[in-house]
């Protein structure tokens, strides 16, 4: 991920020694929602790259500000739209998830439909189509979210296997665990699947 670009939203920031503030301070660049910039430069001292949104929420003076006024989408659809015109096709998403849980929610399933990964401190949402093999550690938790019912998906190396499963609900596939360090999983629909950081979130 070093090297990566990354969007930082205004949920939670990253804590120290996390993966996902790893991730932030070990950006190729970085590109704030709105007034995550505020944060981003109140908690490491250094500028974003970028600040895009419909800048509501700004409090600070930013050099590369990209107004985008619509309110069709929130700040995150727009930094995402933003990075892709720019050829920056999968960015790393960070401080999704945090504050409002309908903003939790809506940046959760807005990371599904733009195909892109959101870390947090606690985990990371990765979306899969077709078939994906998953570093993890043995143990941690994880959960398949499938919005459309008609998803058929399989899988090796978690407890409960996916084959079979059918996904009459948004939380049929939840609270399942690695088996191994890998898992695969195989997927004719988009989902999206959540992993846990350690074995100490597995219940």
């Amino acid at each position: 991920m070093k090297g990566a670009t990354v969007i930082l939203a205004a949920g939670d920031f990253p804590r120290d020694g996390t993966e996902a503030r790893e991730a932030l301070d070990g950006a190729g660049r970085v590109v704030c929602c709105d007034g995550a910039a505020d944060a981003y430069r109140a908690r490491t001292g250094r500028e974003p790259d970028f600040v895009v949104g419909d800048c509501d929420s700004l409090a600070g003076e930013f050099a590369n500000v990209v107004r985008i006024g619509e309110q069709e989408t929130n700040d995150l659809a727009k930094a995402i739209r933003f990075c892709r015109s720019m050829g920056w096709e999968n960015p790393l998403v960070l401080g999704a998830c945090g504050g409002r849980e309908d903003h939790t929610i809506g940046n959760v399933f807005l990371a599904l439909a733009q195909n892109v990964e959101i870390l947090t401190d606690r985990g990371r949402f990765v979306p899969v189509e077709g078939r994906a093999t998953l570093a993890v550690e043995e143990g941690c938790a994880i959960s398949v979210f499938a919005p459309d019912r008609e998803t058929k998906a399989r899988s090796k190396g978690l407890v409960w296997p996916l084959d079979g499963v059918v996904f009459d609900s948004l939380f049929r596939a939840t609270l399942n665990r690695a088996a191994g360090e890998s898992v695969e999983i195989e997927s004719d629909r988009r989902i999206l699947v959540y992993m846990a950081s350690g074995k100490e979130n597995a219940t």
